[in-house]
């Protein structure tokens, strides 16, 4: 199954299509639309007893969202997703909207830390 991947130049980012490279919107509309230049995830202890996750003593695990976006890539169903919003259009508070639904994807997606059950049960699209 063929990955696509991501790639920010001059601070926006594209993921690739079939064609080309999609623009979904600049590094910091997203930031700003995730709550920040670093995301962080709060694990209970019942999930910080998995031997492979390296939480803080407060069972938090935090990322860099650039860094992050920058190294991931996605499956035909997530891009047709975005590919299906046009360029020029907004959300009410004048961001792209490409842009929100990508941060509002991604949050759906590290939210549900690794449940794909919790993702599948998004409203976010």
């Amino acid at each position: 199954m063929k990955r696509y991947e991501t790639d920010v130049q001059d601070d926006v980012l594209y993921i690739e299509t079939d064609d080309d490279w999609l623009e979904i919107g600049s590094m910091a509309d997203i930031r700003r639309l995730v709550g920040g230049a670093t995301y962080t995830l709060e694990y209970d202890e019942r999930q910080r007893a998995v031997g492979w996750l390296d939480t803080d003593s407060d069972g938090t695990l935090s990322f860099e969202v650039d860094e992050t976006v920058a190294g991931m890539d996605f499956e035909r169903e997530f891009v047709a997703t975005l590919e299906a919003i046009d360029r020029d259009e907004t959300d009410v508070k004048g961001v792209p909207r490409r842009a929100a639904v990508f941060a509002d994807l991604m949050t759906s997606i590290w939210d549900a830390k690794g449940s794909l059950d919790r993702t599948a049960e998004s409203d976010s699209v």
